[in-house]
């Protein structure tokens, strides 16, 4: 595990998953959801439709093993780092093609205690910056198919790179891992899935 910053960012190279398969596979539910989905929320601000519509499915719940694969990992790497109390889970595509990115955002409020990351399936030559409290020059950490990055959820502010290779889309698939008691409106339609207990 590398620190990229002392208590709040960190990166993790995973073997275990074929990306070239993931990658194929998630342009499969890119199409799904397209077709799928509705009413679609504007993708202007976020980049991508995929990411716009984060909230309308879990892509870790999709019956593949190497999605499969990716869940047992981030499980498995990232439980350490957590509380003792019991986390669910939230996962989405990023698929941005040439000149596509997503600018700067925050997820949660601090005071929720949620970690944000991703896992690089296809993304050449990009990175994401980093804005964390109290930290004052930009973290960046370079892209590498492989790499599962993750955070607290404590004000950081983060972006991707501009995608600028025309033959195939950046893929990246973010999640959010948030203690049950921080789920606001637990009664509605959700997809969040455990992930420790």
């Amino acid at each position: 595990m590398q620190i990229h910053s002392n208590d709040y960012l960190y990166s993790i190279k995973i073997n275990s998953i074929d990306n070239k398969q993931l990658a194929s596979y998630s342009l499969e539910v890119e199409k799904l959801l397209k077709s799928t989905l509705g009413p679609l929320e504007n993708t202007s601000w976020y980049g991508t439709f995929t990411t716009a519509n984060h909230k309308k499915y879990n892509f870790l719940t999709f019956p593949n093993r190497q999605v499969s694969t990716l869940y047992h990992e981030i499980a498995k790497n990232i439980t350490p780092l957590l509380d003792d109390k019991p986390y669910v889970i939230k996962s989405w595509l990023n698929i941005f093609r040439k000149g596509e990115k997503v600018d700067w955002h925050k997820h949660w409020p601090a005071d929720k205690k949620v970690w944000h990351g991703f896992y690089c399936v296809q993304v050449g030559d990009s990175y994401t910056e980093y804005q964390i409290p109290n930290i004052d020059k930009i973290v960046k950490i370079i892209s590498k198919e492989g790499l599962l990055v993750v955070g607290k959820s404590d004000n950081d502010r983060h972006r991707s790179s501009t995608w600028n290779d025309s033959d195939r889309p950046r893929i990246t698939i973010a999640f959010d891992i948030v203690p049950i008691d921080s789920v606001d409106n637990s009664l509605e339609v959700n997809h969040f899935i455990p992930l420790k207990l």
